[in-house]
């Protein structure tokens, strides 16, 4: 006998839907094909969980194994329940590691973005990374979006023709795809809007810092009754309510796609409130001499605990960490 699936989340924990999907399982495949041909309640429930896992691009490194193990004891307690919350008499186990991992992986996704039931209630899909995490995901229109750590990416699915709106809070390069009615892409800042048809940028919206580097195409910035046209490598920024051009290196801009912070005689002020952001450990400086020091040097944003290995190896600061904090003092 058929379960009765009544949500998304329902659907990214059912093992044989998991198993119709990545298609490694036969029996699972045929009875959700007959299931979505004679229902059309859940032909419309299964096609939106597909477009959600199709939308989402997983950066290429594994879950460690702790999140994982915690997602399937989920998984397995949610299945082995019955309604009434008594334990069923048998736990059926997936057949797939492959699926069992990506039915983790939903359930994980699911609980930290909370998308489809956000989206669902105010039609706004919505995309988080996690602090040292970057993400990058195809929008509906097929442009590319690679999130730095600490952001959040809103949108909708864009009707054919209408502009194309998307609000970032954080930092994210684009790269957007042009239509053939050559309809607007539009990314929403705190203090201005970039307007586009099919270009490359990077934009941020963090801590009342707003800013846009072009790398390809061109693009209009509007805001606070200004409209400026930006040229490949120009950058912007809104600095004392206007928005302004300036001559910047673009390696430092760019470095967290690869991965790193490229500190070129930046103030430890500025690098302290980075590290923060991107990782989320609050970073103490003590004293006013390191505050007014300054750093040159290239670090990761994907690992902490060697972030701190190279900040101690800087020979004229201490460097302690905690579960909490990382301080720093001069020697």
């Amino acid at each position: 006998m058929e379960l009765s699936i009544n949500s998304i989340e329902e659907l990214l924990s059912d093992e044989s839907f998991l198993s119709w999907y990545f298609k490694t399982d036969p029996q699972a495949e045929q009875a959700w094909n007959n299931r979505i041909a004679r229902d059309p309640v859940q032909k419309k429930l299964v096609d939106e969980a597909v477009q959600l896992l199709q939308n989402v691009v997983v950066k290429e490194q594994p879950v460690d194994e702790q999140r994982k193990k915690l997602a399937e004891t989920r998984l397995i307690h949610t299945i082995g329940s019955t309604d009434d919350g008594q334990p069923a008499a048998k736990v059926i186990t997936m057949r797939s590691r492959s699926v069992k991992w990506w039915a983790a992986a939903a359930i994980i996704f699911l609980s930290s973005l909370g998308i489809w039931q956000y989206s669902r209630t105010t039609n706004i899909l919505s995309t988080h990374t996690a602090f040292g995490e970057t993400r990058q995901q195809v929008l509906p229109d097929g442009s590319l979006v690679m999130l730095n750590a600490n952001t959040t990416l809103d949108y909708r699915n864009w009707k054919e023709g209408s502009d194309r709106e998307v609000w970032v809070k954080g930092e994210a390069f684009f790269h957007v795809k042009k239509t053939a009615r050559k309809t607007k892409f539009i990314v929403h800042t705190g203090h201005f809007d970039v307007v586009v048809t099919g270009t490359q940028f990077n934009v941020i919206n963090r801590n009342n810092r707003n800013n846009v580097l072009l790398t390809e195409g061109s693009v209009t910035i509007r805001g606070n009754e200004q409209e400026v046209h930006m040229k490949p490598g120009e950058y912007v920024e809104f600095n004392n309510k206007v928005i302004q051009k300036k001559e910047i290196n673009k390696t430092p801009v760019l470095a967290w796609m690869e991965h790193k912070f490229y500190f070129e005689k930046t103030p430890m002020k500025e690098a302290a409130a980075l590290i923060t952001e991107v990782f989320g450990t609050k970073v103490t400086l003590a004293g006013e001499a390191v505050a007014a020091d300054s750093i040159s040097c290239i670090m990761p944003t994907d690992n902490l605990d060697i972030l701190v290995q190279s900040l101690q190896a800087l020979s004229k600061y201490d460097v302690e960490r905690t579960d909490k904090e990382i301080l720093i003092r001069k020697k």
